[in-house]
This record gives C-alpha cells, sequence and structure tokens, in this order.
C-alpha cells in the first residue's frame, strides 16, 4: 500500500478505496449479520426442540405413573422417533423397556436398553441400561452374557454397589459361591451405611457361608 505525505492525499485515498469497494464491504456486513441472526435462530429452534422433547418425556412419567401404559409408550415411541438427538430418547427407552419387560415382552425390553445403551450421551444413563441388560439376561438364564455385559463397562462408578451385588447373583448362579461372596463383600462396602438394601445384601453373604479362605 502506498504511503501518503499529505492528509489530502490519505483523504482522496480513502474515498477512492470507498467507491470502489463499498458494495463488498456491505455486502460482507449483511452476510455477517445474517449468520449471526442464522446461529441465534438455530439455537432457538434447538433449545425448543429440547423443551418440547422434556414436556413429552414428563407427560410420559406421568402417564407410567398413572398405570397408562399405552399411552406412556406412545409418547416414547414419539421421543425415539422425532426427539432421538436429545437426551431424553435414552431416557424414553430405558422406560419402555421397563414398560415392555412388565407386558412379558422381554425381546422388546432388551431392544430398547440395547438403544439406550449405545445411544445415550450420558454415561449415567449408559450404566442403568447395562445394569439392566445384565439383570435381564440373568433373568433368561444367560449368565455368560449377563457377566460379559457387567465386565465390559469401565468403571460402575456410582453404581458400584449395584454392580458388585448383581455381579454377585450371577457368580451365585454360576455356582460360583467364593467369587460370588467377593462381590457381595465389595457391594457391602460401597453400599451407604444407611441403605435398606443391607440387611439383604448381608442375608446374601450369610447364606454362602464361610469361604474356603477363611477355613485353611
Amino acid at each position: 500500500m502506498e504511503v501518503y505525505t499529505t492528509e489530502e492525499q490519505q483523504v482522496e485515498a480513502i474515498k477512492k478505496w470507498w467507491r470502489e469497494n463499498k458494495w463488498s464491504v456491505i455486502g460482507g456486513i449483511l452476510i455477517g449479520i445474517a449468520a449471526l441472526w442464522g446461529g441465534r435462530t438455530w439455537m432457538a429452534g434447538q433449545d425448543a426442540h429440547k423443551e418440547t422433547a422434556s414436556d413429552i418425556y414428563q407427560i410420559m412419567m406421568a402417564k407410567m405413573s398413572s398405570g397408562e401404559l399405552d399411552e406412556a409408550a406412545a409418547d416414547g415411541s414419539a421421543l425415539l422417533g422425532q426427539f432421538s438427538d436429545t437426551p431424553y430418547a435414552a431416557l424414553a427407552s430405558l422406560a419402555l423397556a421397563k414398560i415392555k419387560l412388565e407386558q412379558g415382552d422381554t425381546a422388546a425390553a432388551s431392544s430398547h436398553l440395547s438403544w439406550a445403551l449405545n445411544n445415550a450421551e450420558q454415561e449415567e444413563v449408559k450404566m442403568v441400561a447395562r445394569l439392566r441388560l445384565a439383570e435381564l439376561l440373568l433373568a433368561q438364564g444367560d449368565t455368560a452374557g449377563a457377566l460379559a455385559q457387567l465386565n465390559a463397562a469401565a468403571t460402575p462408578g456410582a453404581f458400584e454397589a449395584i454392580y458388585e451385588q448383581l455381579k454377585g447373583d450371577i457368580l451365585v448362579a454360576e455356582g460360583k459361591p467364593d467369587q460370588a461372596r467377593e462381590a457381595y463383600v465389595r457391594a457391602l462396602a460401597a453400599m451407604a451405611p444407611t441403605s435398606p438394601g443391607r440387611r439383604l445384601l448381608q442375608m446374601k453373604i450369610d447364606d454362602l457361608g464361610i469361604g474356603e479362605e477363611s477355613l485353611s
């Protein structure tokens, strides 16, 4: 760019540059405004989308509480179909699994649990789906599949007590009392002191008797 030595030359150069480039500048400003408006509109649309999904999910929960399972299932299907990109879809899939189990459709329940496990964004939701799927497999007698499902988890996190107790149940079903006892003891250690489930868990440990390691 040339270096102008006088104020008049600088002013004249600016005027000339503006005459030659003003429409490009104006066009750029308009494009920027349009992009900003479009971005805000898109974000607003996303927020409204999630809010609608949240409303449908709350309605679904209310219908489940009142025993309107078919109507609740319809809401769940709507969430999976139209709002699968929101966190409420995975939650709805967990709820649908519960509905299908109550209706005796274990295949559909398993399918919904698998969907939640594979599509949920939150690790907590994934873990709930994994635990319920393992429990369902255990109920069907597939102890190997149930144990494999649990072992696939990176870490049980806040669900350690439930995780270890379920693992103990699976090991009992497999005829491995010593390993089951170890899992139950870990579950008891992870369980809150005031948890009402401690008594049942202690009974499971007592039913297994004294382990071989304690007799040696």
